[in-house]
């Protein structure tokens, strides 16, 4: 990598991917001290969020490979991660105002439309980077599939389907991470 546009990209990407793992670990935080309570399917997403964050830091490498940037490339290229930490600062905020809040889990579905919809942008994003890179493969479908399900889940307001959403999504991130992981 000799080209200082794709370090000041791979600069850009790494602040962006590292402000969304530091603000899930500070609100992670506060939920392991007990200052917090916030509804299970919230906490999982949490740690969803945590897991993909950290995946995108891991394959920042990949960057360093592309040569070449535009400033529309970069700008269409860093949008995925901004709403990504979008999405991350909504699901951090979804917590009750009034402390001790008996039904967390209708407080998250108020919520969660919006949070829905930008994940669902996010994997949208991924699908247009793979095919702008010509990088299609069965993660690209993959992607695709797990925006429909964010899709699906931003319509709705049942506690199952959420449940049902979150093991489809969560087996979707397991089959990515292992590929990427062991080829």
């Amino acid at each position: 990598m000799d080209n200082p546009t794709t370090l000041l990209v791979a600069i850009m990407f790494v602040t962006v991917v590292v402000t969304g793992i530091v603000s899930i670990l500070m609100s992670l935080s506060e939920l392991v001290t007990g200052h917090q309570k916030i509804a299970p399917l919230q906490a999982n997403w949490l740690i969803f969020l945590l897991l993909t964050h950290l995946n995108y830091f891991w394959n920042t490498t990949l960057l360093l490979e592309i040569e070449g940037w535009t400033f529309l490339a970069f700008t269409g290229f860093i949008i995925g991660p901004i709403v990504l930490l979008f999405a991350t600062n909504m699901a951090i905020a979804m917590r009750p105002e009034a402390e001790g809040s008996s039904d967390l889990d209708r407080h998250f579905l108020e919520f969660s439309g919006r949070f829905f919809l930008l994940l669902f942008l996010v994997q949208m994003w991924l699908v247009g980077v793979d095919f702008s890179f010509d990088a299609v493969d069965y993660l690209t479908y993959l992607a695709g599939l797990a925006g429909l399900v964010f899709l699906l889940l931003m319509l709705t307001k049942s506690l199952k389907a959420h449940a049902a959403g979150a093991v489809l999504v969560w087996i979707g991130l397991l089959i990515q991470l292992a590929r990427q992981s062991f080829g």
